[in-house]
């Protein structure tokens, strides 16, 4: 972590993939000042071929989309309560 700059951290498979579920890839977060707004980038790297590997990729594809969305969520409208 590099405080409000990067966040870096490795990640797994869902266990609906458990042929690559032991394996981990890496994910980094970047933050920079765009004028009245932060830039969010990421990256997720380590990927490898084989069996389950397209389907692991396809899976983060989707939901990075879905994590990053909630995140600019939380910071325009406040935090999520996420017991409802």
């Amino acid at each position: 972590m590099e405080k409000e700059r990067r966040l870096s951290f490795t990640w797994n498979a869902p266990p609906s993939l458990p042929s690559v579920r032991g394996h981990h890839t890496r994910v980094d977060v970047r933050f920079e000042d765009a004028e009245a707004a932060t830039r969010v980038s990421l990256t997720h790297v380590g990927w490898k071929e084989g069996e389950g590997w397209a389907e692991y990729y396809e899976y983060f594809a989707r939901a990075w989309d879905v994590v990053l969305e909630r995140l600019q969520r939380r910071f325009t409208t406040g935090p999520i309560d996420w017991r409802a």
